[in-house]
């Protein structure tokens, strides 16, 4: 765990490609993840692309060598990049780091896009959802921008290689706790406070898993380290009057 934080610390110093980062996930997933193994693998499906390559060739090389999304969703190995080139289905970020890894290689344009829910790719051009492994048309489009509610310039924003980090630890993390593995959610948090600008949120769910594993005073620990970090007087108030509660009880109770 420590080199795996390391790790994840010297990317947040240093970002680099989408591809380093869907490595440092499949770490944490799949502690076995053999990342020149994977280099390797995504130059051979690089290879497979007919010349001159496109957007639309990469994707139908990919659909024809099997990558597909998950039809069990919420399983974690869906998120590591070395099962994937394995064989394992993928979830919408997940798949859409392979897609970026061989775009790259390729000399095509791909970033991801930080759309709300259902995550999806701007490749060459084209917005593609990285599950399906197809284009969307601009009605499709449209249909998914009005579904969210949410302006088009922050619903398709696009995604930095620490952004869709973050992104799928907030997946792992998530499914460890709906699993009842706080010590694996505390983990996972100590991995994004290497790389989130915002601290807020994370520290808050440390605090949550701590509530869990029935340890109020480290939960209280991190509501601490939360307090200053607030994002408004309103919630700041809220964390206070819950520290207070938290020091009143453990008075009582001494």
């Amino acid at each position: 765990m420590a080199s795996l934080e390391a790790d994840f610390r010297a990317f947040a110093r240093n970002p680099g490609s989408v591809l380093d980062g869907a490595l440092l996930v499949s770490r944490v997933v799949h502690p076995a993840t053999d990342a020149q193994w994977c280099r390797g693998q995504l130059a051979s499906l690089a290879a497979r692309v007919p010349e001159p390559a496109s957007a639309e060739g990469l994707l139908i090389s990919l659909r024809e060598a099997g990558f597909k999304g998950a039809t069990s969703y919420y399983e974690p190995a869906n998120s590591a990049l070395a099962l994937l080139l394995s064989g394992q289905p993928g979830i919408p970020i997940s798949l859409a780091a392979l897609i970026i890894s061989v775009a790259d290689l390729l000399g095509l344009a791909a970033e991801g896009l930080n759309f709300p829910g259902h995550f999806l790719l701007q490749l060459d051009g084209l917005t593609v959802d990285p599950f399906t492994l197809q284009a969307l048309t601009e009605d499709e489009l449209a249909d998914r921008l009005a579904s969210t509610g949410v302006a088009p310039e922050v619903a398709l924003k696009p995604a930095s290689a620490s952004d869709m980090v973050l992104r799928m630890l907030n997946n792992l993390r998530g499914l460890a706790v709906a699993g009842g593995d706080h010590q694996q959610a505390l983990t996972i948090c100590d991995y994004q406070l290497c790389l989130a600008n915002d601290a807020f949120p994370v520290l808050l769910a440390r605090a949550e898993s701590w509530f869990a594993l029935g340890s109020e005073q480290q939960a209280a620990r991190e509501l601490e380290r939360a307090l200053p970090l607030a994002p408004g007087p309103e919630v700041a108030a809220q964390l206070t009057q819950k520290l207070r509660e938290l020091s009143a009880k453990r008075r009582t109770l001494h």
